[in-house]
């Protein structure tokens, strides 16, 4: 996982391992900030291409940043995009950002809150270097 030592990526994956087991998501990636993929997995069925998932992740967080910027806010923290039968969301995690994806739309409020909590504990962990 980039530069990170053996205990750090052991870590991570805790952190992983944490966010599916209090969610419901179909696809969880952990990405650097450049859309690069450290961690990805989908349960079966979800027919989705790793790399793609995560790199569209860059196009959204640059889409996100730029919006914040032009209204004169700073610190993008998430960005969700929510269609009528699906939802991604993209969390800053310091370093790193998470990206989830669910064709369970009745759970976003609650993968927003899981989202939010460990993205937290990972920032605190792994700051923007």
């Amino acid at each position: 996982m980039s530069d990170l030592t053996v205990e750090e990526a052991e870590n991570l994956s805790k952190f992983l391992g944490n966010i599916t087991e209090h969610s419901e998501l179909e696809a969880l990636a952990l990405i650097t900030r450049e859309g690069l993929r450290l961690a990805f997995s989908s349960v079966p069925g979800y027919e989705v291409d790793p790399d793609l998932f995560s790199s569209l992740s860059a196009v959204a967080l640059q889409a996100g940043t730029d919006a914040i910027t032009t209204l004169g806010y700073k610190n993008m923290l998430e960005v969700i995009l929510r269609g009528k039968d699906a939802f991604i969301i993209l969390s800053d995690a310091g370093r790193f950002f998470l990206m989830g994806g669910s064709r369970k739309i009745g759970d976003l409020g609650k993968v927003v809150s899981v989202f939010r909590y460990y993205a937290g504990e990972i920032k605190k962990r792994y700051p923007k270097a």
